[in-house]
């Protein structure tokens, strides 16, 4: 059984946020993890509430963001090793993978931390709030 916690905050700058999700085994037995590519996590960002947040976080121009759709989005636009890979967590072991959301908009955002295992259905969501 995985566990995961998801933590978003912005930098003492402002100028990105700083996410780490971390994933932890609460079973009795060793787990596996399948990966099809370099690619540990994923992360995606969505505005909350009235839908601001305008742009994608990336400098380019976008439609203001809604509950369900993405403003920023970790893998986009990068490229991945194309390598399959495994790890494993041993009982009570955790694993944490990070990433910087960089020139995010200012706006409050669901940020969704997922374990890109092709094994394993593992998310955590935490809210952030960028300031001007």
């Amino acid at each position: 059984m995985l566990d995961a916690t998801l933590s978003a905050a912005p930098t003492a700058d402002g100028d990105a946020v700083d996410l780490a999700l971390t994933v932890t085994n609460a079973g009795a037995d060793p787990v596996s993890l399948s990966f099809r590519t370099g690619q540990r996590a994923d992360f995606v960002a969505r505005a909350v509430g009235d839908g601001g947040g305008g742009g994608r976080g990336d400098g380019t121009a976008g439609t203001a963001g809604t509950d369900t759709d993405p403003v920023w989005r970790y893998g986009e636009g990068r490229m991945f090793t194309q390598v399959l890979g495994s790890e494993t967590l041993d009982p009570g072991e955790s694993t944490t993978y990070i990433a910087t959301w960089s020139n995010p908009p200012a706006g409050a955002y669901e940020v969704e931390g997922e374990l890109a295992a092709s094994d394993a259905d593992v998310s955590a969501t935490a809210t952030v709030e960028v300031g001007e």
